[in-house]
């Protein structure tokens, strides 16, 4: 047992001896994280989509505005996994394109995504088309669409949680036109098979990824095989109700961590979930490097652990009893509140909770008690017990 980068290390199987999965989107959706270099085609800029070699990459030169997460051990596992993806038989011949970052500091909204093309990797032909059946598909090419997710920073929290009580968000509509956009230009000409299409993504990737699978139109949402969302938010009942989300609710692949807080945020239980062992604790399972793989395929566990039943039923409460404008203000206070202890990550957060806890306790004296309990909320799921006195113990 071991997560991704030791699942790519060491499984080599083509596709056609271990068919396309959740663990290997997850592996796409986190090299959605890296800041690929001008070797790799930007979006849009050509009629058809544009790739290169994955290896191309693969110039250490690049590295340092590549990984910019500002933690070296971060910065480090994904080189990691970029390297063993480019050395693996099982991904060889992947290649990499349309890629696009764009961010609006005055809206506060990040965007990126990128085109993975596994059209030449080993057994690539097996993965069905949107049938699910397995069959060997017609030889238009396999895409899989990758949209990047928030990091463990506060602000990829206050992101997370400013989508799910927001749609859409600027980002939303941003993964929506890129999507039409790379299903357009990979339709194929007139007698011949367009591209199989997969879309995913990490954290608010997987809630862009749903969301513009949903927006889709018909002849590209037609070549969509499975939409995987790993551990991402979901969406108001508004939207589950809708007939596109409708549509589309049957490919979504979801996946979420024993602890999650992000992936059951509006969680209504339309899209079914799988729960994943991690080997983190608290809020920090939401980092797919945590997540467990045996044998090709995800650890799997009954349910999510008391813990994180407890959070989910307190944030889904709050939810109910406040409204739209109320929700914005409150998440804006309980970032305000937690980020007055002067860490900008949950790690470090956690690791100086000492520190810390006096900072947030006189932050959030001024807060009202609906506040004050999502503040409680949020913060237990921190790994640590200093949190007992804020709010009630769980109920299995």
């Amino acid at each position: 047992m071991g997560n991704i980068l030791d699942f790519v290390r060491t499984d080599f199987r083509g596709f056609d001896e271990l068919p396309f999965g959740a663990v290997d989107s997850l592996v796409l959706s986190e090299l959605a994280y890296v800041h690929m270099p001008v070797a790799v085609p930007r979006y849009g800029t050509t009629k058809t989509v544009a790739t290169v070699p994955l290896t191309d990459a693969l110039r250490a030169e690049d590295y340092p505005t590549m990984f910019t997460t500002g933690s070296t051990t971060t910065n480090e596992y994904r080189l990691g996994l970029l390297r063993a993806v480019c050395e693996s038989p099982r991904y060889r011949g992947i290649r990499v394109g349309e890629y696009v970052e764009r961010l609006d500091v005055t809206n506060q909204t990040q965007f990126a995504a990128m085109t993975f093309d596994l059209g030449d990797c080993r057994g690539a032909a097996t993965i069905g088309a949107s049938d699910g059946s397995g069959a060997a598909a017609a030889d238009g090419g396999l895409l899989y669409v990758a949209f990047r997710g928030t990091d463990g920073t506060l602000v990829g929290w206050k992101e997370d949680f400013n989508m799910a009580v927001r749609c859409p968000v600027p980002a939303q509509d941003s993964a929506a036109e890129y999507l039409a956009s790379v299903g357009d230009r990979s339709a194929g000409v007139i007698g011949a098979p367009g591209a199989r299409l997969m879309v995913g993504g990490h954290s608010k990737g997987g809630s862009m990824a749903v969301y513009a699978a949903m927006h889709a139109a018909d002849a590209v949402r037609d070549r969509i095989g499975r939409i995987f969302s790993h551990d991402g938010p979901g969406f108001d009942r508004a939207v589950t109700v809708s007939p596109a989300y409708r549509a589309i609710v049957g490919r979504i692949d979801k996946t979420v961590p024993e602890s999650s807080v992000i992936g059951m945020l509006l969680d209504d239980g339309e899209a079914r979930y799988t729960v994943v062992k991690a080997d983190a604790i608290g809020i920090l399972q939401h980092m797919g490097g945590s997540w467990q793989v045996a044998d090709g395929a995800f650890v799997t566990l009954g349910g999510l652990n008391p813990s994180a039943r407890f959070i989910a039923r307190t944030i889904a409460a709050w939810l109910d009893g406040v409204d739209q404008r109320q929700r914005e203000i409150a998440i804006d206070q309980v970032y305000d509140v937690v980020a007055a202890a002067g860490y900008d990550n949950f790690a470090d957060l956690a690791a100086h909770w000492t520190d810390a806890m006096p900072k947030i306790l006189l932050a959030a004296k001024d807060t009202d008690p609906a506040t004050r309990a999502l503040i409680a909320a949020v913060l237990k799921s921190l790994p640590t017990s200093a949190l007992r006195s804020l709010a009630p113990q769980p109920r299995p």
